[in-house]
């Protein structure tokens, strides 16, 4: 069990405090707002927990940082990401992120033994249990067996499924919409049972987040962060000189 868990795995606070804001920036620029439903679990500082996703996104990983920062400040965060990428952007891995060749036992195996010692030391460990970008209509939900293999490995670790889309609205930028489900303990069983019963709780929590997003069920969701909103460019600029003419408030969202 490694004696700080903030600096284990060469992962660094100072560079993960700045990669976390850098993406959090990057999330305003690019998206209306971020919204989340259901309810985040309160965890006791000491316990692990497992967070898995479905993964349509490029952005999954910047959308893990952000729930990061806003529910679990105190408790470091790592997740696997492609070896291929730590290669090419070295300060990920002082984020958190740890190298997975999924072609290696051996990387397999140093990535199950690193999920063992950070989820014993009271850590989070993010996982796409998908494997690879899937559309979030794909049905059935189909994970890989290395999230069972570290749920078995730590029974001890609370599991919470989260599922994430990207959709638009009224606004010329997209939304990203969160669910956490229902948070639960892994069980003694098979790695085969196991697979398939977190393949079907997070399918039932993308299902209860689609719904919601198609029938706009507003009320449900909770504004976790305001991105950039408007039509941007010169059209803004004309928008927002023409409320000053007017001595009016400028909103440039297309639904106030």
């Amino acid at each position: 069990m490694p004696s700080d868990l903030a600096t284990a795995f060469g992962r660094s606070p100072f560079i993960t405090y700045w990669v976390a804001r850098a993406l959090r920036q990057r999330i305003r620029q690019n998206f209306n707002l971020v919204r989340y439903s259901g309810v985040f679990p309160s965890i006791e500082r000491d316990r692990g927990i497992i967070l898995y996703a479905n993964h349509p996104s490029w952005w999954d990983p910047a959308v893990f940082s952000l729930i990061q920062q806003s529910f679990m400040g105190g408790k470091p965060g790592f997740g696997p990401i492609d070896a291929r990428s730590i290669d090419r952007y070295p300060l990920l891995r002082k984020a958190g992120f740890l190298p997975l060749d999924s072609q290696s036992r051996s990387s397999i195996r140093a990535l199950l033994n690193a999920s063992q010692s950070i989820l014993r030391a009271g850590g989070a460990f993010w996982i796409t249990a998908q494997g690879a970008f899937t559309d979030v209509r794909t049905r059935p939900c189909l994970l890989q067996p290395g999230l069972a293999h570290i749920a078995k490995r730590n029974p001890e670790a609370l599991i919470l499924p989260v599922a994430l889309d990207y959709t638009f609205t009224a606004e010329s930028r997209p939304d990203i919409v969160i669910r956490f489900g229902e948070p639960f303990e892994g069980t003694n069983c098979s790695i085969a049972f196991l697979t398939k019963k977190l393949a079907q709780v997070l399918e039932a929590t993308c299902n209860d987040l689609t719904k919601q997003v198609i029938t706009q069920e507003a009320d449900c969701f909770q504004t976790l962060l305001q991105g950039k909103a408007g039509m941007g460019g010169l059209y803004g600029s004309l928008q927002h000189a023409l409320s000053g003419l007017k001595r009016r408030k400028y909103d440039p969202r297309h639904v106030p």
